[in-house]
């Protein structure tokens, strides 16, 4: 096995340093596809919204919860249920994790720009 020279190591660290730079920093200026965020209540689609379109935030009334929805993202911002642990779970900005609220029925989830889950492939 050959060794490697200290400034080969360097040189192959700081190329990666500045590749993902260059990824974090175009991932960010580059436009993304329709973010669109789906809330259901007891399984029956109640309410659709494409998260990059929203310019100003707005409060979704549902029987038993309220979700707030941003510009790219989207939280459940007040339930009767008695954990609230989706109002914990906070504001969701891609389709790794649905906001659930169990008690009430209440799924959001983000899917993309053609209606299929990222994640599922649903």
């Amino acid at each position: 096995m050959k060794k490697v020279s200290n400034r080969r190591l360097i040189a192959i660290l700081a190329a990666l340093l500045v590749i993902s730079l260059a990824w974090m920093v175009l991932a960010r200026v580059l436009p993304r596809g329709a973010l669109i965020a789906e809330v259901y209540v007891d399984g029956r689609l109640v309410h659709t919204a494409d998260l990059n379109k929203v310019r100003e935030a707005y409060v979704l009334e549902l029987p038993h919860n309220k979700v707030l929805v941003e510009h790219g993202q989207i939280s459940m911002c007040e339930a009767d249920c008695p954990d609230h642990l989706c109002v914990k779970q906070g504001k969701i900005s891609g389709s790794a994790y649905p906001i659930v609220c169990l008690p009430n029925k209440v799924i959001i989830r983000i899917v993309g720009k053609s209606g299929v889950d990222a994640v599922s492939g649903r």
